[in-house]
């Protein structure tokens, strides 16, 4: 009988375990780098798009009498334009809140926003992960906020 040099019939089954022991860990790291890179990305659109509508809604609040903030075409087109762009934000359980407040963000009194006040855009999006451990600690919910003056 010739033997080979190297491994014998009884290594391929060590290899075998050894990988499926290692394939674990490695495929749970892999999925967590995943879901760590979706929340990056939906976090930093999200952020994006209220500082788009915050900008667009400051150059045109409102349209008609009594003047609703946020109401302008404008205002539409862009939020309609962000919720194709962003992942979840066209989900009903998300959330684009407009609000006039003042330079301490805090809420301005009145119904309307006239200029030298301030508009504040607060987007939450629902997040959920896909690897099965890290959905215990990871965030349901995320969210910005931004203001820009009106002009």
């Amino acid at each position: 009988m010739i033997r080979r040099r190297g491994a014998t019939r009884k290594d391929g089954g060590q290899a075998l375990v050894e990988f499926s022991i290692v394939l674990i860990p490695f495929l749970l790291l892999l999925m967590g780098i995943i879901d760590l890179g979706r929340g990056i990305y939906i976090n930093n659109g999200i952020s994006q798009a209220a500082r788009e509508i915050a900008r667009v809604t400051a150059t045109h609040p409102c349209t008609g009498t009594p003047c609703t903030l946020g109401n302008s075409a404008e205002t539409a087109a862009v939020t309609d334009t962000q919720k194709g762009l962003i992942p979840g934000l066209a989900d009903p359980a998300a959330s684009i809140q407009l609000t006039c407040t003042d330079i301490t963000d805090a809420q301005a009194s009145g119904t309307s926003c006239g200029p030298g006040e301030y508009v504040r855009v607060e987007i939450r999006v629902p997040f959920s992960v896909l690897t099965p451990l890290l959905s215990m600690v990871a965030p349901t919910t995320l969210s910005t906020a931004t203001h820009v003056q009106i002009h």
